[in-house]
């Protein structure tokens, strides 16, 4: 059997045990509380920031100014430009500023878009990041560094990645050749000195300011133009419904004496044309590429093969060499012409070549078009809606088979896809039962974002798309700027090109959408007479005037016929159909 412990021993036992516990309690003192234990250490983590600062030559001297979402520091640029600057306990990202020596000249950059500190950032300030974070952005790149606290969450490298191909898809246009770039904001830039060349950056740092010296642009001009058509930008919704500016690309375009908005380079030229059963027409007869030169005011094919454009007494339209030709040039740069061909006049007009992708379609579009009739015989207006995806298809169709007031509109079921064209533009294949056709497309977008498509079919019909919007109610007392226009018949002969003086808007009714505008006779004249004009009818960016009895204005009458008019945001250009007269005209805004 079992021995069992006495009962004194096992008392024992406990009072030693609780008098171990109880010392360590008291830490082995005497005392009656305990020390409470040490917080833990959380590292610092030490960020490196690094980079160049160069417009071309090296900003030495400059000031680096690092703002983050949270934690800032500033650093010098050495000689060469590049700078470093160690940062504590900061959070990512982080937006620069580069002021040089002289405070003549300041940059901005951005960082990677991590939201977590790192051991080391590579940014460099250049021209080149200043115009990426004016497209990042969609402002001004001043505004953001300011207010980086509460915008910060925008630099995302799905945002940086679209501003980078922005920025080099502009300059691209431009001419110049970016193709070494690889990435702005942490691509190696060695600035050229006076013993050695410059790296690929810096080659293009070079050929840009040379370009803006050429053109006459600054780079803050440049860089509010960048901002302006960027998606993120603030929509501009004024009475014009888009105020007409250049892109970018145009900006870096040496420009006409006696018109800024005409830039070199090179355009796409539309014709239309009406073949017949023995001279039938194409697409290479509606639409070729032309081209001009500001110096030797050279336009080619849009007048013939080739004419020099003479200035009139108006800034903005030309006459051509054969002494009858006339040729306007808007304020986003596209142009329009009454040309003289084969003793006939018919109107012709172009839109700067410019590489836009089939994604930067996506949206929905209003359009108006003059479509060739069934029997081949004579062309009619029509307007449409569609929606186009990321990749081109079209879906949610309708078609109106005229633009007056009393036209059917239907939707379609047509199976209609934009692809890229190998020489420039788009392919618009089209099929409808049995029916298939393939049509060409272009694409062109002004300073402040928008985006205008040329259609053109072989048979000579043509539509025009802009993206639809809602028009927005002029103010009372707001002026209308002039415009010329050309009214083509349904034959495709061009009447007299046109000079309308502007006019001021008496009255505005919310509940009908419409406007009462008063209308000069002519320039410099005081007699008037009145239209009404009924916005967003028959349909989202339309207007509508309907036919008036006509007025007797200093002993002339003038006529107000029915209109459907669509205008293409951005470009001051628009489009209408006068169905009294089966007619389709153009306007460019003076």
């Amino acid at each position: 059997m079992m021995q069992q412990t006495p009962i004194r021993t096992k008392l024992s036992f406990a009072i030693a045990s609780a008098t171990l516990l109880g010392l360590s309690a008291c830490g082995g003192g005497g005392g009656s509380s305990s020390s409470p234990a040490p917080a833990p250490v959380t590292p610092t983590v030490t960020t490196t920031f690094s980079g160049t600062a160069a417009t071309g030559a090296a900003m030495a001297g400059a000031t680096v100014s690092i703002s983050c979402a949270s934690g800032s520091g500033s650093a010098t640029t050495a000689a060469n430009g590049s700078y470093s600057k160690d940062l504590s306990d900061i959070t990512l990202p982080c937006v620069l500023k580069a002021v040089s020596s002289d405070g003549a000249t300041t940059l901005y950059s951005v960082t990677t878009p991590s939201t977590t500190a790192s051991t080391a950032q590579v940014a460099n300030i250049t021209p080149l990041t200043q115009l990426l974070v004016a497209s990042l952005a969609g402002t001004d790149p001043a505004t953001f560094f300011t207010n980086f606290s509460t915008t910060a969450s925008s630099v995302t490298a799905a945002n940086i990645s679209t501003a980078e191909t922005a920025v080099l898809t502009t300059l691209s246009n431009a001419g110049l050749n970016v193709t070494a770039l690889t990435n702005l904001l942490t691509g190696a830039l060695v600035p050229a000195t006076t013993t050695s060349s410059g790296n690929a950056y810096d080659v293009v740092l070079d050929a840009l300011k040379a370009q803006l010296a050429a053109s006459g642009t600054t780079l803050a001009t440049l860089t509010t133009t960048v901002a302006a058509a960027s998606p993120a930008a603030s929509p501009t919704v004024n009475a014009s419904n888009g105020a007409a500016s250049l892109p970018a690309s145009l900006l870096l375009k040496a420009a006409d004496s006696n018109c800024t908005a005409l830039r070199s380079g090179d355009f796409w030229v539309f014709s239309p044309t009406l073949g017949t059963s023995g001279n039938p027409v194409t697409i290479a007869n509606q639409v070729t590429s032309g081209s001009y030169d500001a110096a030797s005011k050279t336009m080619t094919n849009l007048v013939g093969s080739s004419s020099v454009l003479s200035a009139s007494n108006t800034s903005c339209r030309y006459l051509a060499a054969d002494g009858v030709s006339d040729v306007v040039v808007s304020q986003a740069g596209v142009l329009m012409a009454r040309v003289l061909k084969n003793g006939v006049y018919r109107l012709s007009f172009a839109i700067p070549k410019q590489t836009i992708s089939v994604a930067e379609l996506a949206g929905t579009w209003n359009g108006l078009g003059f479509e060739l009739n069934d029997a081949g015989t004579a062309y009619a207006t029509d307007i449409f809606t569609a929606t186009v995806n990321s990749s081109g298809a079209l879906s949610d169709i309708n078609h109106c088979n005229g633009a007056n007031s009393s036209a059917t509109c239907t939707n379609e079921t047509a199976t209609i896809n934009f692809s890229t064209h190998s020489d420039g533009g788009f392919n618009i294949a089209g099929k409808d039962g049995n029916d298939t056709w393939t049509d060409r497309a272009f694409a062109y977008r002004a300073g402040n974002g928008d985006l205008m498509l040329v259609e053109v079919a072989g048979d000579g019909s043509i539509s025009t798309w802009t993206q639809k919007r809602t028009l927005s109610l002029p103010a009372v007392n707001s002026v209308g700027v002039g415009n010329w226009s050309v009214r083509t018949s349904n034959t495709l002969v061009a009447a007299t090109m046109a000079a309308d003086t502007g006019y001021t808007v008496t009255a505005v009714d919310t509940a009908t959408s419409s406007v009462t505008r008063r209308v000069l006779v002519a320039a410099g004249s005081s007699d008037t007479y009145e239209q009404t004009v009924v916005l967003n009818t028959p349909r989202a960016g339309y207007n509508f005037r309907a036919a008036a009895t006509p007025t007797s204005v200093a002993g002339v009458s003038q006529t107000v016929r029915e209109r459907t008019s669509l205008n293409l945001r951005g470009m001051g250009f628009s489009v209408q159909s006068v169905p009294s007269q089966d007619a389709f005209q153009i306007s460019v805004d003076q």
